[in-house]
C-alpha cells in the first residue's frame, strides 16, 4: 500500500535541490523520489512509489546498501557509502555517462511516528574530476617516479587508511587504485597478519624499519612481501610510505631448495651404498653414515684424500691412478677394490662416482658411491670352479636323455612287436584249432592201429606245445584271459618254497623277504605262480655253480626309479623284486632281454618267451617290469603291480575244460565263422558228436538264418569277425531268442569284462572233448 505523501510535507521543496532524495517506509517501500532522482535514474515518480528498491533496481542485492537501509530501519544508525567503494545505483548525468555518487543513508522519522529511512544521493562526479585533475598535476612528477619502480609503494595515514598507490601495488595486489584509496591498509594483509605502521606508538622509534609480512591478493591468492617503512610529516599529520617488494617467488624457491636438499640428504642417508662427494679438486667433504659405520672414525677422518687409508693396500695405488685420471679428464671413475672394515676385514666394492656439471659443463661436484660385490665376485669365483663341473652335468644330462629316447624306442619297439605277435598268435590258433580238430576226429575215427595212433598222438603233443606257445605270445601281446583277484604273498610264500626248490635245485638258497603287512596284489594267482617260475629258472640258468635267490616284496608309491621312463603312473603298487647273484647281462644284452624269442640259452634250453610272458603279464594287469642288471653282479627284475583291497575282487569266470564228458547229442547247433577251415573242422566236430549243423560266415548271415529258421538248439560263433564281432552278435540274439545258449569261442581276452559272463566261452585251440564239455554245460544251463 502507497503510504501517505501528506506526512511529508517537505517533498515540495525537495525537489529543488540538487541531490537526490528517496525516503523508504519500514516496509522498504519508496514514499519520496524527488525530481532529481527522476532524471538521474530515468524512472518517473509514478513508477517508482509504492515500489521497493530491490524491485526498481535488482542490482542493489549485491551491494551495502540494502544493510544499510536495514540498520537505519531497525537499529537507527547512520552510514555513508561512497563512490570509490560503493556504485549501488545506475544513475547518469545529462551527458549520459555514468554518475559518481555518494550515499548518506539514515533514519527519519514521519509526522505519524513511523520510522522510515532517507537516502540522500550526492554527484560528486564533478568534485571527483577537479580533485583528479589537481591531485595529477601535484604528483605527476612524483608518480612519474615511483611509478616506474618495480616495487609496490603505499602511503598511508596515522588512521591506517590508504592516500596513495603506485601502479606496482595495483599489479602487485590486483586491485585498482580506487578500490585501495581511503580503504584501510589491512584489507590487502592476510588473515591474522599484522603490519605496525605507527613504530609500536614509540615516537623516539626509528624512522625506517623493514619488516615480512603476508599479504592478500584480490584474487584471494597469499603473497609474500618484504615491507620497508618509512615515516614522515606534512602540516602536523604523520604519513607512513611502505614499500611492498615481493619476495612470494623468492620464499618458495628457498624453501624448495631447503626441501630438496632435505630430501637428498634423506636419500642419501637412506641408501644401503656408501656414499661420498667431491670438490672439483677430488677433495672429499662429506660421506654419509653407512661410509662412517663402515670405516669407523670421524667423518673428519675421511674429508680430502684420506678415504684412501681404508683402501686394501693391493688396491690403494691402482684406484688412487684411477681417480686422479677421471679428475683429469672429467670421466666417470668406476673400479672394482677392497675396502677395510673398522674390525679389520676387507670386502669387496664396486666405487663409481660421476662429475655434476653446472653452467659451461664446468664440473662442480663429484658424486660417488661405493656397492658391496663380494658375493658377486665369490659367485663368479665360484662360476670359474664349477665351470668343468656344469659341462659334466650337462654332458650326464645328455646321456641320460638318450638313455630316456632309447627307453622310449624300446617301449614304442615292444609295443609295435606285440601287436604283431597277438595277430599272429590269434591266426596261429585257428590254424591249431583245425588241426587239432581234425587230429582228434582221425584218432576217433581210424581203425585201431599202433603206428597210426602214436603218429596221431605225436601230432596231437606238437599241436598242444604249439597252443602253449600261443598262449605265452598271447601274454606277450597282454592278450591273455586274465582272472583278476587279490593275491596275498605272504600267503604264498610256504608253497612256492617247495614250487620254487623242486624247479632251481639244492644248490641254490632261496631267500623270501617278504613283510607280513604287504599288501595284496590284483592278478591272475596261476599266471603270477607261472611268471615267478619263469624268473626263478632264468636266476637258476645264470648261476650255474650256485648262488643266492632273493624274492622280496615292498609297498610302493610308483617306483620312483621306474617311473623315469615314464612307463608307469604314480599310484599304490607292491614292488615285487626277484634278485640273483649270477653272471648278470650286457647293456646289449639287457636291451633285448624282453623282446619275444630272443634268449641266450643254447639251443632246446629255451624258447625266449619267459620275460616276454612277464613283462606281458605285468602290463595287462596294470603294472610294469624293469630290469637291473651287470655282468659279474647279479640281475634284480622289479615287478611293479597294483595294490587290492584285501577282500576278494570279482572277476571273470573262466571255462577251461580238459576233461571228456558225454554231450546231449542231437542238437541243432548254428555255427559262426569267417575262417572256413575252422568253420569245417569244428563242423565235422559237431557232426561227429552226433548233431546237426548249419553254418554261417558272417554275423549279418547268421541273423539272416535265425529270422528264416526258427529251430536251433545252440549258437557257437568266433569273436574275431570283420564287421559283426561275436559279442555283438550275441547280443542281437540274446534280444531276438533269450533263451538259446551262446558259446564265444576265442583266442584271447578280447571279451570286455561285464559282457562276457552272459555267455559260455571256448579257448581257441580246442580239442572235440573240450567241445563236447561246454556244449553239455550250455544244455544244462539253458532256461528250462
Amino acid at each position: 500500500m502507497l503510504a501517505d505523501v501528506s506526512a511529508f510535507e517537505p517533498e515540495i521543496a525537495t525537489d529543488a535541490l540538487d541531490v537526490g532524495v528517496v525516503i523508504v517506509n519500514a516496509e522498504v517501500t519508496v514514499v519520496v523520489w524527488n525530481d532529481w532522482m527522476v532524471r538521474a535514474s530515468g524512472i518517473s515518480k509514478e513508477a517508482a512509489l509504492g515500489k521497493t528498491l530491490l524491485s526498481i533496481f535488482p542490482t542493489l542485492q549485491h551491494t551495502r546498501l540494502p544493510t544499510a537501509i536495514h540498520d537505519a530501519l531497525q537499529v537507527g544508525s547512520s552510514s555513508i557509502l561512497t563512490h570509490t567503494l560503493n556504485r549501488p545505483l545506475p544513475l547518469h548525468g545529462e551527458d549520459g555517462n555514468d554518475l559518481l555518487h555518494n550515499i548518506v543513508v539514515r533514519p527519519v522519522t514521519s509526522s505519524d511516528a513511523n520510522r522510515c529511512c532517507l537516502l540522500q544521493v550526492s554527484d560528486v562526479t564533478v568534485s571527483v574530476a577537479r580533485e583528479r585533475v589537481l591531485r595529477d598535476r601535484q604528483n605527476a612528477r612524483y608518480h612519474a617516479i615511483v611509478d616506474s619502480a618495480r616495487d609496490a609503494i603505499i602511503t598511508t595515514g596515522a588512521d591506517r587508511t590508504i592516500h596513495w598507490v603506485n601502479g606496482a601495488a595495483e599489479q602487485a595486489f590486483g586491485y585498482g587504485a580506487p578500490e585501495m584509496l581511503g580503504q584501510p591498509i589491512d584489507m590487502l594483509l592476510d588473515k591474522g597478519a599484522t603490519l605496525d605502521i605507527g613504530f609500536g606508538g614509540d615516537a623516539n622509534a626509528s624512522r625506517y624499519q623493514t619488516v615480512q609480512v603476508g599479504g592478500r591478493r584480490k584474487t584471494g591468492e597469499l603473497a609474500f612481501f618484504a615491507v620497508s617503512l618509512g615515516r614522515w610529516k606534512a602540516d602536523d599529520r604523520v604519513f607512513t610510505t611502505t614499500i611492498w617488494r615481493d619476495v612470494t617467488e623468492q620464499l618458495a624457491v628457498e624453501a624448495e631448495i631447503r626441501e630438496s636438499e632435505a630430501r637428498h640428504r634423506a636419500l642419501l642417508e637412506a641408501l644401503p651404498q656408501l656414499v661420498w662427494t667431491c670438490r672439483p679438486d677430488g677433495n672429499c667433504d662429506y660421506y654419509n653414515p653407512q661410509w662412517q659405520s663402515y670405516a669407523g672414525g670421524l667423518a673428519e677422518d675421511h674429508l680430502g684424500w684420506a678415504w684412501l687409508n681404508i683402501v686394501h693396500a693391493e688396491d690403494r695405488q691402482r684406484l688412487e691412478s684411477a681417480w686422479r685420471l677421471s679428475l683429469t679428464n672429467g670421466i666417470i671413475f668406476d673400479a672394482d677394490a677392497r675396502l677395510c672394515r673398522a674390525n679389520g676385514t676387507h670386502r669387496w666394492f664396486k666405487l663409481r662416482s660421476i662429475p655434476v656439471r653446472g653452467p659451461n659443463s664446468v664440473i662442480t661436484r663429484w658424486f660417488g658411491t661405493a656397492t658391496e660385490i663380494t658375493d658377486l665376485i665369490e659367485a663368479r669365483e665360484t662360476l670359474r670352479r664349477t665351470n668343468d663341473e656344469l659341462e659334466a652335468a650337462v654332458v650326464e644330462r645328455t646321456r641320460e636323455r638318450e638313455v630316456a629316447l632309447k627307453q622310449l624306442h624300446e617301449s614304442q619297439k615292444m609295443e609295435s612287436i606285440g601287436q604283431l605277435t597277438g595277430g599272429v598268435a590269434h591266426d596261429f590258433n585257428n590254424l591249431l584249432a583245425v588241426i587239432l580238430g581234425s587230429l582228434s576226429l582221425l584218432r576217433k575215427n581210424l581203425p585201431e592201429d599202433p603206428r597210426t595212433s602214436r603218429l596221431i598222438d605225436g601230432a596231437i603233443q606238437g599241436a598242444e606245445r604249439g597252443a602253449n606257445l600261443t598262449r605265452r605270445l598271447l601274454a606277450f601281446a597282454r592278450r591273455q584271459e586274465l582272472k583278476l583277484e587279490a593275491v596275498d604273498i605272504p600267503s604264498l610264500v610256504p608253497d612256492l618254497t617247495e614250487f620254487l626248490r623242486q624247479s632251481v635245485g639244492p644248490n641254490i638258497a632261496i631267500v623270501f623277504d617278504v613283510p607280513p603287512d604287504v599288501h595284496p596284489v590284483k592278478i591272475d594267482a596261476n599266471q603270477f605262480e607261472l611268471a615267478l617260475m619263469n624268473l626263478a629258472v632264468n636266476a637258476r640258468d645264470a648261476m650255474p655253480n650256485g648262488g643266492v635267490l632273493t624274492i622280496a616284496a615292498r609297498d610302493d608309491d610308483g617306483g620312483q626309479q621306474f617311473s623315469l621312463t615314464k612307463a608307469l603312473p604314480r599310484g599304490e603298487y607292491v614292488r615285487i623284486s626277484v634278485a640273483d647273484t649270477g653272471e648278470g647281462m650286457s647293456e646289449a644284452t639287457l636291451a633285448k632281454a624282453m623282446e619275444p624269442f630272443f634268449t641266450t640259452k643254447g639251443i632246446g634250453k629255451g624258447t625266449g618267451l619267459g620275460l616276454s610272458m612277464v613283462h606281458g603279464l605285468t602290463a595287462q594287469s596294470g603294472g610294469a617290469v624293469h630290469i637291473t642288471s651287470q655282468q659279474g653282479k647279479g640281475t634284480v627284475v622289479h615287478l611293479w603291480l597294483p595294490r587290492a583291497d584285501r577282500a576278494d575282487i570279482k572277476t571273470i569266470e573262466l571255462l577251461v575244460t580238459s576233461s571228456v564228458q558225454d554231450a546231449a547229442v542231437g542238437s541243432r547247433v548254428l555255427l559262426v565263422d569267417d575262417d572256413p577251415l575252422v568253420s569245417m573242422g569244428t563242423a565235422d566236430m559237431l557232426i561227429d558228436l552226433g548233431h546237426s549243423v548249419v553254418e554261417a560266415s558272417s554275423g549279418t548271415q547268421a541273423l539272416e538264418v535265425l529270422a528264416t529258421e526258427a529251430q536251433f538248439d545252440l549258437v557257437v560263433t568266433d569273436y574275431a569277425m570283420p564287421g559283426m564281432t561275436g559279442l555283438d552278435l550275441a547280443e542281437k540274439i540274446k534280444q531276438l531268442r533269450p533263451r538259446i545258449p551262446i558259446i564265444i569261442a576265442t583266442g584271447y581276452a578280447e571279451i570286455p569284462a561285464g559282457a562276457s559272463h552272459e555267455f559260455l566261452r571256448l579257448d581257441k585251440p580246442y580239442t572235440q572233448a573240450q567241445l563236447s564239455e561246454v556244449i553239455s554245460i550250455a544244455s544244462r544251463s539253458t532256461p528250462g
